[in-house]
């Protein structure tokens, strides 16, 4: 059986995928990996590598949202009441 590379899977999928050539071991220069390039975030419209997945945003704006997220203490009560309860839904549920 042969394998296929990583250029003919994603090839099929997308034909303008730049893919970089590294093998198993990311052994790539500096240079190599500015030009793959990456898509834009939907928050700050910057070119990013990294997304987070839920949300779609890059690495900077998480960072910033999960700062602004977590420093509000009323809501993060909120949510842990709220967690409490679910799981108390889901225990109930399961007898």
């Amino acid at each position: 059986m042969k394998h296929k590379t990583v250029r003919e899977i994603f090839g099929e999928v997308d034909p303008n995928l730049k893919i970089v050539p590294g093998g198993r071991h990311w052994k790539i220069s500096g240079a190599d990996w500015l030009a793959a390039g990456g898509a834009f975030c939907s928050r700050c419209k910057k070119e990013a590598l990294w997304f987070r997945p839920e949300d779609g945003v890059c690495k900077e704006c998480t960072r910033f949202l999960d700062e602004k997220y977590w420093s509000d203490k009323k809501k993060h009560t909120k949510v842990l009441r709220f967690v409490k309860a679910h799981n108390a839904r889901i225990r109930k549920r399961g007898r």
